[in-house]
């Protein structure tokens, strides 16, 4: 039976993760387009050499110069960065190896074929899977036709049969080892994206678990009112202290309204904001985004604690039935008491049905964070446990 992986995987984790790569992209970004500056900066080095015809060097620099101009131009972009910023990578990975490939046909010598491999370089800085697929077959297929069309240029000695095929064999190889190589680094760079967006995940769930506790405990919700009347008092008097209008008058109406309007309906009628505004002021809603409201309780609940940068990931790495070193005994055990307790009745969660649990524990994360000797041997004989606990375990807790 064909695993379902996005079967129990909240929808919210992609989002996280668009975020994450979001900045981490911006800056991937910058360091090519350096990068790019500096490459460029050597082709102008070599207009200046009178052992290098100039007209080698003109074309590939007016290629730099407009795929500067392009990156700049997406990075620029206010609306959907991410989506921008991706095609920017993909754009500079196509460019940059038409730009090695024109330097190589200009001055046709064997070192310059090395550019090939410093294109590579530069569009692995962007840790991508797509962009590692197609860098790997530009690097391939651009070696192997440069291989094959000017085969006496790779003559190891003058006038000597070109040995073509082990060549392109070496360039094979060559690719191969880099491609798993990044391979390797993206596959740990998503792991911890996946890690980071789970942990932000419960971290938001259990902040709606406490306010549905409080609600439920006081019997009413909370009400904002008040704090939209002291937040404009505070802002009128901080504006005339240092004597400026109304800073945020205007801002907290909108706040207001944005509890029942989107930002498109109100755009036309605060015509002094943009849309864009509108929208990052929508953020700041407290009664239907609710994102400043549990900033402030996580705030106030982290005070006073001393995390070390290594105990960042502490809960992405130990958050498994499966560590490394752990004897096959404890593995077990660890399942069964992990099995045991959502198979019986508590006070906080009712019993899972068998089939409910193993199309579970088949369909979601759980399956990688058991060992896989044990889940393997449950769902062959998940009937076994299954009637374990009912004829041992009856009544629950």
């Amino acid at each position: 039976m064909e695993r379902q992986e996005n079967k129990y995987k909240y929808s919210q984790l992609e989002t996280f993760k668009e975020v994450l790569e979001l900045s981490h992209l911006r800056r991937k970004t910058l360091i090519v387009n350096i990068l790019l500056v500096v490459l460029a900066l050597l082709l102008v080095y070599f207009l200046f050499r009178p052992e290098i015809d100039k007209q080698d060097i003109y074309v590939p620099l007016l290629m730099f110069g407009v795929l500067i101009l392009m990156n700049s131009l997406f990075a620029s972009l206010p609306y959907d960065q991410y989506n921008n910023l991706k095609l920017s990578m993909y754009f500079t990975i196509i460019a940059i190896y038409i730009i090695a490939s024109t330097l190589i046909f200009s001055f046709a010598t064997p070192s310059i074929f090395t550019v090939l491999f410093l294109a590579y370089a530069v569009t692995s800085i962007y840790q991508d899977f797509k962009t590692m697929i197609m860098s790997s077959l530009f690097l391939f297929f651009s070696g192997g036709f440069l291989v094959s069309r000017f085969p006496k240029m790779f003559a190891l000695v003058e006038n000597e049969t070109p040995q073509t095929f082990i060549i392109l064999l070496f360039v094979l190889v060559f690719v191969l080892l880099l491609t798993l190589s990044s391979y390797i680094l993206i596959k740990r760079k998503t792991f911890f994206y996946n890690q980071l967006a789970s942990i932000k995940e419960s971290e938001i769930r259990n902040i709606d678990l406490m306010n549905e506790v409080a609600e439920l405990k006081t019997g009413k919700k909370p009400d904002y009112s008040s704090y939209h009347r002291s937040l404009k008092a505070f802002s009128k008097v901080l504006s005339e202290k240092i004597g400026v209008d109304d800073l945020f008058g205007r801002r907290i109406e909108i706040l207001k309204e944005l509890k029942k309007h989107k930002p498109i309906e109100i755009v036309d009628k605060y015509p002094e904001f943009d849309l864009t505004e509108i929208r990052e002021l929508a953020l700041m809603e407290f009664e239907v985004n609710n994102k400043i409201t549990k900033l402030a309780q996580k705030a106030s609940k982290s005070k006073n604690l001393d995390i070390q940068k290594k105990e960042i990931f502490s809960e992405s790495q130990f958050k498994s039935f499966n560590h490394f070193g752990d004897s096959e005994y404890t593995k077990i055990i660890s399942f069964a008491v992990f099995y045991t307790l959502l198979k019986i009745d508590k006070p906080y969660l009712k019993e899972i049905q068998e089939e409910l649990l193993k199309d579970m524990l088949f369909n979601s994360e759980y399956f990688y964070r058991v060992d896989p000797k044990v889940i393997e041997v449950y769902l062959q004989n998940n009937e076994v446990f299954d009637t374990i606990v009912k004829d041992y375990l009856k009544g629950g807790w």
